[in-house]
Order: C-alpha cells, then sequence, then structure tokens
C-alpha cells in the first residue's frame, strides 16, 4: 500500500503525463488543421491551374481559328496582286 507522499508524488507523476499528453494532442490537432489548410490551398492552386490551362488553350483556338483567315485572306490578296501585275504588264506591252 502507498503512503500519502508516495500518494502525492504519483499523482504528480500523473498529473505531469497528462499535462504533456494534452500537449501533444493540442500539437497534434494544431498539426492536422494546418495539414487541412495545406491541401484545401493546394486544391485551390489546382483549380486555378486547371481553368487557366483552359483559358490558355480557348485562346490558341482563337488565334489559331484568326491565323487561318488570315491566311485566307493573305492568299486572296496575293491572288489580286498577281491579277493586277498581269493587267499592268499586259498594258506596257501594248503600249
Amino acid at each position: 500500500m502507498m503512503t500519502s507522499p508516495e500518494l502525492g508524488e504519483f499523482r504528480g507523476i500523473i498529473e505531469r503525463f497528462a499535462g504533456i499528453v494534452e500537449g501533444f494532442a493540442a500539437e497534434v490537432d494544431q498539426e492536422k488543421m494546418r495539414a487541412v489548410g495545406v491541401q484545401n490551398l493546394l486544391k485551390t492552386f489546382s483549380k486555378q491551374r486547371e481553368s487557366e490551362q483552359q483559358q490558355i488553350q480557348s485562346e490558341i483556338i482563337e488565334k489559331m481559328v484568326e491565323l487561318d483567315k488570315l491566311k485566307i485572306e493573305y492568299q486572296y490578296l496575293q491572288r489580286i496582286e498577281s491579277e493586277q501585275q498581269e493587267v499592268v504588264d499586259n498594258f506596257y506591252q501594248n503600249q
């Protein structure tokens, strides 16, 4: 059987141990909250990146369509220039 001083010492050890365990529990909870925050931040960054990537792909498609239109217009203008040059050449030949 424990005497009163031994019992008091045992209670003190138990209280210190309980304090240490509570401190660890608080640290674990804090780290869990931090980890959840980081995880949410990473998800947000990932969604932003996906959104930016989709926007850039859309812009690329728009620019490709614009480029195709400009190529067609350029070919048309080359044809007109050629025809005009032919008219000019014919004019000078007939002079």
